[in-house]
């Protein structure tokens, strides 16, 4: 059989048990969605996963890095392979779920609106396709089911429990739903596909007093609005213009009276970058500007920036692959290069700061729904869960081969 009818022929084997296993993955999808679990409580979820190893015999170790577990396929065919691993992330989000489909969260606060539950099944059909397969591949797939990655810590958590040391990766894969893209299509950015994310924990000190009396106090409200609006004068006059970066303040809390000025605000945010340079000069300037309120206003301040996770590159021979596996399984006109990558932050930049990797976004719009991740009213095509598992089982294949693009 010529290589080209060899590739054919496991193209449709993998479409043909993808075809036999889609509504068994539905299933479990759905299961997961109805009952959503936050970052390192993702005890269900992971029973979930658990069963379906079991049920088709795949080894697995559980308790990773606290709720994570790692499914290992090894390959039968003769000849040297490689080892390449699949991650998919199990979390949720505390956000009241307004979706309306009829397998929505039966937990109050709880939802699924990053669509993890989606990744989950992906990565557990991933798997079983592997599995009932791995007489096509030497070689060894290991599948990461990683919890907490909305709070940035799951995938530290299961690397510092010895995540990457046994088996130790040639290559992994990773990939996100994505809305704004048709379903039945893959986007790809060849450089950077998540930027680096901060947290940044401000405590902005003053003297309580009197409303009717601010010369007796200090006034740590007027600081922290001087603070939000002149920070921003970093990204738009301090950062080159062609770099991306994003300063964004999600909470202020401060004061309990209409009539007394507060001893503190605490405002909470985010940084987003996709360059280190540009990462620390930000990180110099909201230092810089809070000195200057110090002692233009009198205030003290805490400040606390927290490094939560790098920028997410990707391996530039993994994304050739991954892109050309993408191509071979939905065809050239379905692959989509991406303009840009995002500014959101993506904790799988964890495993690719390690491992070469490549990441991929699969599209998942809904005709009619006007929606994107982190909303109330978001759900993901399900037809991503067919798309995703044929992709990155051959693509995974052909890294275990050592097949090149």
């Amino acid at each position: 059989m010529s290589d080209t009818a060899d590739r054919q022929a496991l193209i449709s084997a993998i479409a043909e048990e993808t075809d036999r296993l889609t509504d068994q993955l539905i299933g479990l999808r759905r299961a997961i969605h109805a009952y959503p679990e936050l970052g390192f409580g993702e005890v269900e979820t992971a029973k979930r996963v658990c069963a379906a190893f079991d049920q088709a015999q795949i080894p697995y170790r559980s308790g990773v890095g606290g709720t994570g577990v790692i499914g290992l396929v090894a390959g039968r065919a003769t000849g040297p392979g490689k080892t390449v691993g699949i991650r998919g992330d199990m979390d949720c989000l505390p956000i009241q779920e307004e979706s309306g489909v009829p397998f929505a969260s039966t937990r109050p606060g709880l939802m699924h609106a990053c669509g993890h539950d989606v990744h989950t099944t992906i990565a557990v059909g991933t798997g079983l396709v592997l599995n009932a397969l791995n007489d096509r591949f030497p070689g060894q797939a290991v599948l990461f089911l990683q919890p907490a990655e909305e709070s940035l810590g799951g995938a530290q958590a299961m690397i510092a429990d010895g995540a990457l040391d046994d088996p130790p990766l040639d290559h992994v894969l990773g990939y996100h739903n994505w809305p704004p893209l048709d379903a039945g299509t893959v986007g790809w950015h060849p450089a950077v596909s998540f930027s680096a994310s901060d947290g940044i924990d401000v405590v902005i000190k003053g003297t309580s007093g009197h409303a009717a009396h601010p010369h007796l106090a200090i006034d740590a409200i007027t600081a922290a609005g001087l603070f939000v609006t002149q920070i921003q004068s970093v990204v738009s006059r301090e950062v080159p213009p062609l770099s991306p970066a994003v300063l964004s303040f999600g909470t202020i809390q401060g004061g309990t009276a209409r009539n007394q000025l507060p001893d503190q605000v605490v405002l909470t945010g985010t940084l987003r970058t996709q360059d280190e340079a540009v990462q620390d000069r930000i990180h110099a300037a909201i230092a810089r500007h809070l000195d200057g309120l110090k002692t233009s206003l009198r205030i003290d301040y805490d400040l606390v920036i927290d490094r939560r996770t790098p920028v997410l590159r990707n391996d530039a021979a993994t994304l050739a692959r991954a892109v050309a596996a993408a191509r071979d399984t939905l065809g050239a006109d379905q692959v989509i290069e991406l303009p840009q990558g995002t500014m959101g932050g993506e904790d799988f930049a964890e495993f690719t700061r390690r491992v070469p990797g490549a990441h991929l976004r699969l599209g998942a719009k809904i005709p009619g729904l006007d929606t994107m991740i982190h909303r109330s009213n978001y759900d993901c095509n399900e037809q991503a869960i067919a798309v995703g598992v044929r992709v990155m089982s051959l693509a995974a294949i052909d890294l275990m081969r050592g097949d090149t693009a």
